[in-house]
């Protein structure tokens, strides 16, 4: 069965299921999509068609909302599939490279920006990379992230002085476009006597794994990998600011990896013929934690490594994800096991905290919510109800999808309007975008909120705004 037999297979059980029909439909596109088409093929006998699937798969930004994880991975494998059938185009080639995009904009800042801005050398480049008009561009930095770090030294290589050091993955928007966050980084962790090292890193490769882009998906990982297996063979956490890069490090890359003879048969067969594993979960799976027992028959007949990066180790793979962490929860451990440093200044504001979609699929709470709520002054409200901002990434760039990007933020936008805060506060950059597309409101990640009240707790003894 190809993957578009699958996908029309996963179409005809979820509208045979029907629980989802009024579920998702405030904020997501695909499951009233694949509704209409269900209900359309029943009742007039007219057979989905690979244009009308084509355009279903277009329709998912990849939030991980839908309870479901079967429609994920055949909306997945369908697109990856429709890619190496049909051709991306150049469009989509233009803009999934996020990490050489920040590089080449990067190397000369005030004339990328002038490009960007000015009217004739915008619509040029709206028209040759699929840009919608609307859309606003976040402006290339004076000085890059990676550019500081190379400036600072004290963070580009590896060290073995302090007994708690972090390997910093700072994703793509982080490095090249809000390079402040990542400074933040540096400065909240640093405080708290954490090592920072930077190590040689590309983009994680969720752009190009959600476009369907195998080749260049695997081309980032494999670069990724080994630097990453070296700083943890160094004693290094890996650490993420990004929750996107944070769910693709510890959840996406390892799916399947348990099910490998490569790990399996280092494992100890119980007397009943069982082994213990953990729950790695398909891939866009929520499902990570705790194991499970599982009959070395069925798993040797039913449950293989075969997925989309099965041709990597599975022990690397295993290995960069079970020693990955997202900052606020590294943080939050830290105070929970009493380490962290609570030296924190009074800050005066009033700030609505959204945990972003692929935060909510590491399966680790609010972790910055709880911090923030350590500063004294900071009036906080969280949003607990499952709203998603939309963007998707670079999808909320697209021409075709940057209308359905603001359909789907709809919720989350009318709900920021009646919090009417001073600050929003979010982990996650493509998010950030988003707000500042759509809201008036200052848009910071929790990280610089925490670094601003380290920053003010001897300078001043007055609360400030954040």
């Amino acid at each position: 069965m190809n993957s578009e037999d699958k996908l029309r297979y996963e179409i005809n059980y979820c509208g045979g299921c029907d629980v989802c029909r009024d579920l998702l439909g405030n904020s997501c596109l695909v499951f009233p999509e694949i509704f209409r088409l269900y209900d359309k093929e029943r009742e007039r006998g007219e057979k989905i068609s690979t244009g009308e699937l084509r355009n279903l798969v277009d329709l998912c930004n990849f939030c991980a909302l839908c309870p479901c994880l079967n429609i994920r991975q055949a909306l997945l494998s369908a697109k990856t599939e429709y890619g190496e059938k049909y051709g991306l185009g150049f469009k989509i080639r233009a803009i999934e490279n996020v990490d050489r995009i920040g590089k080449v904009g990067g190397t000369l800042p005030i004339l990328s920006n002038f490009f960007l801005q000015n009217g004739v050398t915008r619509g040029w480049i709206e028209r040759v990379a699929g840009l919608h008009r609307a859309r606003k561009f976040p402006k290339f930095p004076k000085e890059n992230f990676p550019k500081w770090v190379s400036r600072r030294k004290a963070n580009i290589g590896p060290g073995t002085e302090q007994e708690r050091k972090v390997a910093y993955f700072a994703g793509c928007t982080a490095k090249f476009f809000f390079p402040e966050v990542a400074k933040a980084f540096v400065k909240v962790f640093e405080m708290n006597g954490i090592e920072v090292y930077y190590p040689e890193q590309k983009c994680c490769g969720m752009p190009a794994f959600l476009e369907g882009d195998t080749k260049l998906t695997m081309e980032f990982v494999k670069y990724n990998l080994p630097r990453l297996m070296e700083a943890v063979a160094e004693g290094y956490d890996i650490v993420c600011s990004c929750p996107t890069c944070g769910y693709f490090l510890k959840c996406i890359l390892k799916a399947g990896a348990y099910h490998s003879p490569e790990y399996t048969d280092s494992l100890v067969v119980s007397d009943g013929g069982f082994l213990k594993l953990p729950r790695g979960g398909p891939i866009l799976s929520t499902v990570h934690d705790g194991f499970s027992l599982v009959w070395v028959e069925f798993l040797n007949t039913y449950l293989r490594d075969d997925g989309y990066f099965s041709s990597i180790s599975a022990k690397k793979r295993i290995t960069v994800a079970e020693n990955t962490y997202d900052a606020g929860e590294y943080l939050l451990k830290l105070h929970s096991d009493g380490e962290f440093d609570t030296r924190l200044g009074p800050l005066s504001a009033r700030v609505a905290y959204y945990p972003p979609c692929h935060l909510r699929e590491q399966k680790i709470g609010k972790p910055y919510y709880h911090l923030l709520r350590l500063i004294h002054g900071l009036s906080l409200e969280a949003i607990d109800e499952i709203y998603c901002c939309g963007s998707g990434g670079i999808m909320g760039f697209k021409k075709c999808f940057h209308p359905l990007s603001i359909k789907i933020s709809g919720r989350l936008i009318a709900k920021l309007k009646r919090i009417d805060p001073e600050v929003i506060a979010t982990d996650c950059l493509s998010c950030r975008l988003q707000f500042n597309q759509l809201t008036p409101y200052k848009v910071l990640h929790s990280l610089e909120i925490i670094k601003e009240s380290y920053d003010n707790y001897q300078s001043h003894s007055e609360p400030r705004k954040a």
